[in-house]
Parts: structure tokens; sequence; C-alpha cells
């Protein structure tokens, strides 16, 4: 009995995984699998900076290490300080995630390293990108930050 419970469990997580899947819009899915080729179909100027819930496409190309999409989307313009609905700047997704080359790349077209979130999200509230990264214990973002921070 416990092992058709637990198949039954199984099956019911792949059924809902793969309808959540299904539902992504085709940008998202596209960053999903890192496929710049395909995402680039669907990126257009008015597009390029759309939010998808909480996050723009340069947020979901950070959070899913999508390096090809995200250079895309830098390429293309996208606007590496946007904030959606507000939750978090790119740049706290990348130091959360310790995403240093992205971070590096986000910083030199103008991310804001002051940015100081203030918002519904309690996790993240009065959080910088550089108290952001010690928190999730990102030491090589955190130093990299620190040493922005002791330039200025």
């Amino acid at each position: 009995m416990k092992i058709i419970k637990i198949i039954g469990l199984l099956l019911i997580t792949i059924s809902c995984k793969m309808a959540s899947a299904q539902d992504d819009p085709a940008e998202i899915t596209a960053i999903s699998k890192d496929d710049s080729a395909q995402l680039s179909t669907f990126l257009t100027v008015n597009n390029v900076n759309a939010c998808y819930g909480n996050y723009s496409m340069l947020s979901q190309a950070i959070r899913y290490n999508a390096s090809k999409c995200f250079a895309l989307l830098v390429e293309k313009g996208a606007d590496v300080n946007k904030v959606c609905n507000g939750y978090v700047s790119p740049l706290m997704h990348a130091a959360k995630y310790g995403r240093l080359d992205m971070i590096k790349v986000l910083v030199a077209k103008g991310a804001n390293i002051d940015f100081k979130y203030s918002g519904e999200y309690i996790a993240a509230n009065g959080e910088t990108p550089l108290t952001y990264a010690e928190k999730y214990k990102q030491t090589a973002v955190a130093d990299y930050l620190r040493s922005l921070k002791n330039k200025n």
C-alpha cells in the first residue's frame, strides 16, 4: 500500500511540474534552457524589459544562470536596474546566487551598487547587493562589491 501511495505522489508531482512548465511564457522557457537563439525570436525593443511576475527577463536569466540569454538581454539593452512589482533588482539576484561574472557585467552597464531594497519582500528589506551577498554567504561577490565601494 505504501508503494502505491508513493507512486501516486510521484505521478502527481511530475504532472504538476509539467503543467507549470507548460504555463511559462515562451520567453521564460527559453531562458530556463539558456536557449538564446529561441529567446532572440521573441525579443523586441518593447518587451526586453517586460516583467513576468516579480522578475524581469534579465533577473530570470540570472536566477537560471542562463549566461547566453543574459548576454543577449544585455546586448539588446535590458535595463540593469529594472525592478518588477517592487521586488529586488537584477544585481541583488546576482548577489544572492553568486553570479560574479554577471555582476561584473551589470556593474559595467551601470547597475546601482548602492540600491537598498525597501518593500514587501521581508527577506530582503533593508538589504543592499553587498549585504545580500553576505547574507547568502557569497564571499567572492561580497568581496568584489566591497572593493567597488572602497574605490568611491
